[in-house]
């Protein structure tokens, strides 16, 4: 039975720990639960058959096997720092944090620790991760999505950009996934996931483009290299709870979860 810590309560936390409860009760169990929001975990305990602890992260660490994040990019810093010093195993939903400190997986990697990254809303990582061990030339990632779904990032605040007041379609952003993700931190981990499966922050480029009145949360991969060229394209529907998030994020981390403790593995 794998004992499970989850770190975040909020839409993606809570929808994974949904998962395990009810379908996982043979092979994972949730133990404690920690959120800065200590309302947040005491809602989610009540949902829970299971009626995990609420604790402190420390406690949290000390109790689980493997510790889920999902809670935000800093936190997801915190979480990685403090379970890799106790050589417990990661899921990790805030990618872009770990994107900017590579030296987390350089640590995890050393202690004998598993980092899993789930594929999040965007499809083709498996081909890519192939593809990496020939030559590739570059990889872009293009996401489009609502103004609504991208309110809060930095990248407003910055340049003092009304995002209520983009009317039409327009390229906000064009550059390195690094930037990206320091640009827009809660809304484009897909960019950090990218570029840790193929050809790394610095060569892999993003474009944020938001569109007015679209109803869904769009990424398209392409992949150009000696095989030839690769392009992968969802069309997400936004999370009814949190419009910063697509739906398939969620199932994306549950599938991720059911990999850790099943022992038949489909796919690269």
């Amino acid at each position: 039975m794998l004992k499970v810590g989850l770190v975040g309560c909020g839409t993606i936390g809570t929808a994974l720990a949904r998962a395990i409860d009810r379908d996982l009760p043979r092979q994972a169990r949730l133990v404690a639960l920690t959120d800065r929001v200590p309302q947040a975990a005491t809602r989610l305990q009540r949902r829970l058959r299971s009626h995990p602890a609420i604790t402190t992260l420390p406690q949290l660490i000390r109790r689980s096997r493997l510790v889920i994040e999902a809670a935000s990019p800093a936190v997801a810093i915190e979480v990685a720092r403090r379970a890799i010093a106790a050589r417990r195993d990661l899921l990790i939903m805030s990618a872009g944090g770990i994107l900017q400190h590579p030296e987390l997986l350089v640590a995890a990697r050393r202690a004998g620790i598993r980092v899993h990254l789930p594929s999040g809303a965007v499809a083709g990582l498996d081909a890519l991760k192939a593809l990496r061990l020939g030559r590739i030339d570059r990889v872009t990632l293009t996401t489009r999505k609502p103004p609504q779904a991208l309110r809060g990032a930095p990248y407003f605040t910055r340049r003092r950009i009304n995002v209520d007041a983009v009317r039409k379609e327009t390229l906000l952003f064009d550059g390195k996934a690094l930037d990206a993700v320091r640009a827009f931190p809660h809304n484009i981990n897909v960019a950090a996931t990218i570029a840790l499966a193929g050809v790394g922050p610095q060569r892999t480029r993003v474009r944020i483009i938001a569109v007015p009145r679209a109803l869904t949360n769009s990424h398209e991969v392409e992949v150009v290299g000696e095989f030839g060229r690769l392009v992968a394209r969802t069309d997400n529907v936004p999370s009814a709870q949190n419009p910063k998030t697509s739906a398939l994020a969620v199932q994306s981390a549950i599938a991720t979860i059911r990999g850790v403790v099943e022992t038949i593995r489909i796919g690269t």
